[in-house]
C-alpha cells in the first residue's frame, strides 16, 4: 500500500527534485556534506570479515566505536520537548534517523548499535505486532535508517529481540502469544520447540525483506555487519544458541553473529561454531573488567566488543586503556539522541544520555573523550560533517517581544541568531558567544518595532558558519509557524490517506494513489499562509479556509510562484476572520506537499508599558519562610518578559539572585535562601513599549547550619512534585506524592511502591544546578515508615561517582534520622571513586524491605553540619 503512493503519485517530481540545487551557503560556511567521505564510498559494498578473533575490511584491520541509538526504527520519545508532555511511541521521523546518524558520524562512530532496527514486536506500530502478523509500515523506517547508514558510510550491529520487557517488545512476547509460562525468567523462550519456531519465523522475515529505498534484501547489505541473537539475553541454552546462530548465519552467510548475555561472557556464546561476536555490557564500566572480558572471548576464538557502556564514565583515562588493548575490537557507548524536529534536543531522562557538542559540561568533557577514542579506535579523526540546515520553526510576538524557535543542525558547536530591519545588514543578536540548540526558545530582548526578519547560523567550534536557515520575517505583532512535515505536532487533523516520502532534506506529504486527502491547521486570526508543493507541472491544489477552523470552507484562489524544478509556492495573504487552513487533494491530484507556513495576528499585543502587579509568594513581609521557596507574583498586564533581583541588603546592592526573561510570574531558586535573612526582591515586568516594577521583602527561617536539600514545601501539587522526582522507569511500579508536614510546616512527600520483578523501586531527583555540601558531615532527614523492618536506601551523585546507604526502620514511628558521610560507600555496580562533595549533582531514594504495597513519609533532607 504504501510502495504504490510512494513509487506512482510522487515519481515524477521526485525526478525533479533530483535535479534540484541545494542553496549555497553563506560566506565562509560548508555545504551539508552530501556523501560519506572517500574511504567510507569505497567500502560501501564490501563486507566487513571475520579473521579469527579480529575483523578487516577490504584486507584491512577493522576497530570501531560509536553509539548506541535503539531508537532508529521505533522510538518512545517523540512527545515534545518538555518533559512534561507525555511521550509516545512512533516511528522515529526522517529527519531525527538523518541527524541521528550524522551526529555519529561527526563523534567518529563506524559502527551504531540500534535495537529498534530489529527487535520490533508486540506493539501496534511495531514490524510484528501480533503473533504471525507482520506490519509492512514498520519496515518503511528501518529501511531510512539503514539507507541512511549506508550513504554515510556507517556499519550497523541489529539485536532481534530483547530480554527485557521494554515498549519495543522482545521474548517475552512469543511467550504470552503462545500461552506458554513466563515464569523462571522466561526460560520457555530458549525451551519450547513452538516459541523457538515463532521467533525463527520473525528472523527469517526480518532478514530477507528487500530494503525499498535501496533496492537490497537485508542479508546482501554490508551496511548491517552483525545480526545479534538478542540484546542482554540472560539464560541462553548452549543449545538454542547453536540452532539460532546457525539459522541466522544460514540465511546471511556474509554477515556476523554477535550474541551476548547482560553480563560477562556467556560459556553458550564462547562454545556456539555459528557464533563470530561475544558482547559484553558495562554499568559502570572499568579498564580491569573490560580487559578481563575480552580475553576470555579471544581465548575462546572469538571477537570480543563492548556492546554497551555507560557514557557517563567516558574518560580518556578509561577509553585510552580500551583503545590500547588489541583484544577490543569495538567499543558502544549508551546512548545518542539527535536534535527533536522543532526545537532542542530530544530528551531522555536515564542518566547516560548524550546530546552533540554537549548540555553541561560534563557532558561536553564526555562527548570529547569518546570523539577522541572513536579516532584512536578507527586510526582516523572524526570528519567535519555537517547535517541539514537549521531551519527556524516559529516565531512568536508577546507584547512587542519575539521569541525564536529553531531545529538544530547535526555537527555544529552552537547558533548564531542574526537580526536586520528593512533594507539593513544582518546582525548578530544572540551575544558575544554562540548559543546551544537546547537554548531554543530563545527571547529576543532588544526586539525593535516594527518589521524585522531572523536567520539562524549554525557555527563550529571556531565560530566559523557552518549552514544557514532561510530568513523569515515578522512584526512585533504577528505569529510564525513553519511544519517541516515530519510528524504532526503542527497540523489539527489530517486524512488517514496521507503518506510521508523523504526528499532530500525533507519530506513530501500526499494520499495514497486514487485516494483524495487533506491537511488541516488551526490558528486563531491567521492572515497568510505559503504552502510549498513538489509537483511535475503546475500544481492542481486546493487551498481552503474556514472561520472556525473546523466547518464554513471555502475554497482561495492562492498566488503560484515556481521557486524550483518541480517546486511551486501556494501563497495566501489578506486574510481576516480566519481560524483554519487546509490543503485538498482530489483523487487525480499529481501533487505532495513539502511545507507549510502560516502568519497569524498575535493575542499578546499592547502599545504601553506593563501594568501594576505583586509579590504574592512569599507573602511581602512575611517571616518562617522556607529557605527552598520559590517566589511567585501576579501577572503584569501586557508583561512580555521579567526581570528579578533579590539580595539582602535594601538598595539591592551584592544581589543573590539577578536573573532576566523570566517568560511567566515565578522564579524557583537553585540553591537555598539564606537562614534567618531578610531578602529585598525587586521584579521588573518589561514588553516593548517600557517597563513597570514592583518591590517586597520577606525573612528565612534560621534552620540548622548546613545545606537544604529539599524540604517539599515548595512543590504546589504533586504533579510538580513528580516531575522533580521521576521513578527510575528500570524499577517497579512507585508514586512521589504531598502529603502533611513531617517536621516545621508545608508538606512532606509520600512515597507508595509495589515491589515486582525489578526488585526495586525508587525515584531520581536530578539538581538543575550542583549543590556543594563540603563543609557538612552527613544527611538528615525526617523519616516516617509504613511498616516495621522497612528499608530506605539513600544515593548521591557526587563529582560523578555514586554513593548509598541503605537504612533499616525498626516500628513505624516517625523519626530523625542522621547518616554521617562516612557510612555511605559506593554501590556493588559503581566505579569507587573519591568523595568529593563539591558537586553533588543527584540524590535518589529507593524504599523497600516489604512483600506488599508499602508507603512512608519523608521530610526536610539537609546535609548537615556538625
Amino acid at each position: 500500500m504504501t510502495l504504490r503512493i510512494r513509487r506512482t503519485v510522487v515519481v515524477a517530481v521526485l525526478a525533479a527534485l533530483a535535479t534540484t540545487a541545494l542553496p549555497a551557503p553563506p560566506a565562509g560556511a560548508g555545504a551539508r556534506q552530501q556523501a560519506p567521505d572517500e574511504s567510507a564510498r569505497r567500502a560501501d559494498h564490501t563486507f566487513v570479515v571475520r579473521d579469527g578473533t579480529r575483523l578487516t575490511l577490504a584486507g584491512r584491520p577493522f576497530r570501531f566505536a560509536g553509539p548506541n541509538m535503539y531508537w532508529l526504527g521505533l522510538d518512545e520519545n517523540v512527545g515534545g520537548t518538555d518533559p512534561a508532555d507525555p511521550p509516545a511511541v512512533d516511528h522515529p521521523t526522517y529527519f531525527r534517523i538523518r541527524d541521528g546518524l550524522t551526529t555519529a558520524r561527526r563523534m567518529g562512530a563506524t559502527v551504531v548499535r540500534a535495537h529498534t532496527l530489529g527487535v520490533s514486536t508486540g506493539h501496534p506500530r511495531s514490524l510484528e505486532p501480533a503473533l504471525g502478523e507482520f506490519n509492512p509500515e514498520a519496515f518503511d523506517r528501518i529501511d531510512y535508517a539503514i539507507a541512511e547508514a549506508r550513504r554515510q558510510g556507517l556499519r550497523l550491529i541489529v539485536p532481534l529481540t530483547d530480554n527485557w520487557q521494554y515498549y519495543h517488545g522482545g521474548r517475552y512476547d512469543f511467550l504470552r502469544w503462545l500461552g506458554l509460562s513466563t515464569d523462571d525468567d522466561g526460560a520457555a523462550f530458549y525451551t519450547d520447540p513452538a516459541a523457538r519456531a515463532a521467533f525463527k519465523q520473525y528472523v527469517r522475515t526480518l532478514l530477507t525483506h528487500v530494503n525499498r529505498y535501496t533496492g537490497t534484501a537485508y542479508t546482501d547489505d554490508p551496511t548491517i555487519m552483525a545480526w545479534e541473537l538478542g540484546n542482554e539475553l540472560n539464560g541462553m541454552t548452549a543449545d538454542w544458541v547453536d540452532d539460532l546462530a546457525g539459522h541466522v548465519s544460514t540465511l546471511a552467510p556474509r554477515q556476523l553473529v554477535a550474541a551476548g548475555s547482560q553480563h560477562g561472557v556467556d560459556p553458550a556464546v564462547l562454545a556456539s561454531p555459528h557464533v563470530d561476536i561475544s558482547d559484553s555490557h558495562y554499568y559502570p564500566p572499568t579498564a580491569a573488567g573490560i580487559a578481563a572480558d575480552a580475553a576470555a572471548a579471544t581465548a575462546a576464538g572469538k571477537v570480543y566488543i563492548a556492546g554497551e557502556f555507560g557514557s557517563g564514565q567516558a574518560t580518556d583515562e578509561l577509553l585510552d586503556q580500551v583503545a590500547a588493548n588489541p583484544d577490543v575490537t569495538g567499543a558502544l557507548f549508551w546512548s545518542l539522541f539527535g536534535h527533536h524536529d522543532h526545537h532542542g534536543f530530544v530528551p531522555h531522562g536515564d542518566g547516560f544520555t548524550v546530546h552533540y557538542p554537549g548540555d553541561t559540561p560534563a557532558m561536553r568533557t564526555a562527548v570529547a573523550a569518546l570523539t577522541r577514542f572513536a579516532g584512536r579506535m578507527s586510526g582516523r579523526p572524526a570528519p567535519a560533517v555537517t547535517g541539514d540546515r537549521p531551519l527556524l520553526t516559529a516565531i512568536d510576538a508577546d507584547y512587542g517581544i519575539n521569541t525564536l524557535r529553531w531545529r538544530g543542525t547535526a555537527g555544529a558547536a552552537g547558533y548564531l541568531v542574526q537580526r536586520r530591519g528593512p533594507g539593513g545588514a544582518w546582525a548578530t543578536v544572540s551575544g558575544a558567544e554562540p548559543v546551544g540548540a537546547d537554548d531554543a526558545p530563545w527571547f529576543d530582548l532588544t526586539t525593535p518595532t516594527g518589521p524585522v526578519t531572523y536567520r539562524v547560523v549554525a557555527v563550529d567550534a571556531t565560530g566559523a558558519a557552518l549552514a544557514v536557515s532561510r530568513p523569515v520575517g515578522t512584526t512585533g505583532s504577528q505569529d510564525q509557524v513553519y511544519d517541516p512535515l515530519e510528524d504532526w505536532f503542527v497540523s489539527a487533523g489530517h486524512s488517514d490517506s496521507l503518506r510521508r516520502t523523504p526528499a532530500g532534506d525533507g519530506v513530501l506529504v500526499a494520499p495514497e494513489r486514487g485516494r483524495s486527502g487533506e491537511l488541516r491547521y488551526r490558528r486563531a486570526d491567521l492572515t497568510a499562509a505559503t504552502v510549498t508543493v513538489a509537483s511535475a507541472g503546475r500544481p492542481r491544489a486546493v487551498l481552503q479556509v474556514s472561520a472556525d477552523g473546523t466547518s464554513g470552507w471555502r475554497t482561495v484562489r492562492p498566488r503560484i510562484d515556481r521557486v524550483g524544478p518541480g517546486r511551486y509556492a501556494l501563497s495566501v495573504s489578506g486574510l481576516r476572520g480566519v481560524d483554519g487552513m487546509r490543503v485538498v487533494w482530489g483523487r487525480d491530484a499529481r501533487f505532495a506537499v513539502a511545507s507549510v507556513a502560516l502568519t497569524a495576528r498575535s493575542d499578546a499585543t499592547a502599545s504601553t508599558a506593563p501594568g501594576a502587579f505583586a509579590l504574592t509568594a512569599p507573602a511581602p513581609d512575611a517571616t518562617g519562610v522556607s529557605r527552598l521557596a520559590a517566589l511567585d507574583w501576579s501577572a503584569a498586564p501586557g508583561a512580555a518578559y521579567y526581570s528579578l533581583t533579590v539580595s539582602e541588603h535594601a538598595d539591592l546592592s551584592a544581589p543573590l539572585v539577578a536573573v532576566s526573561g523570566l517568560r511567566t510570574p515565578g522564579f524557583t531558586p537553585t540553591t537555598a535562601w539564606p537562614a534567618g535573612t531578610t531578602l529585598h526582591v525587586r521584579i521588573t515586568a518589561t514588553n516593548g513599549y517600557g517597563s513597570t516594577a514592583a518591590t517586597a521583602a520577606f525573612t528565612t527561617r534560621a534552620d540548622l547550619p548546613g545545606v537544604v536539600v529539599d524540604d517539599f514545601d515548595t512543590y504546589p501539587s504533586d504533579a510538580a512534585l513528580a516531575a522533580a522526582y521521576p521513578r527510575n522507569t528500570g524499577g517497579d511500579p512507585i508514586t512521589a506524592t504531598l502529603a502533611p508536614a513531617g517536621e516545621g510546616s508545608g508538606h512532606s512527600m509520600r512515597l507508595d511502591w509495589t515491589p515486582g520483578a525489578s526488585g526495586y523501586a525508587g525515584v531520581i531527583r536530578n539538581l538543575s544546578v550542583p549543590q556543594d555540601w563540603r563543609g557538612t558531615t552527613g544527611l538528615r532527614m525526617w523519616v516516617e515508615p509504613g511498616a516495621d523492618g522497612q528499608q530506605l536506601t539513600v544515593q548521591f551523585v557526587a563529582s560523578g561517582f555514586y554513593w548509598e546507604k541503605t537504612l533499616t526502620f525498626a516500628g513505624t514511628e516517625a523519626r530523625v534520622v542522621e547518616v554521617p558521610f562516612g557510612d555511605f560507600a559506593p554501590p556493588p555496580w559503581a566505579t569507587p571513586g573519591p568523595l568529593d562533595l563539591g558537586s553533588v549533582t543527584q540524590v535518589s531514594l529507593y524504599p523497600g524491605g516489604t512483600t506488599g504495597a508499602s508507603s512512608l513519609r519523608i521530610d526536610s533532607v539537609t546535609a548537615y553540619a556538625s
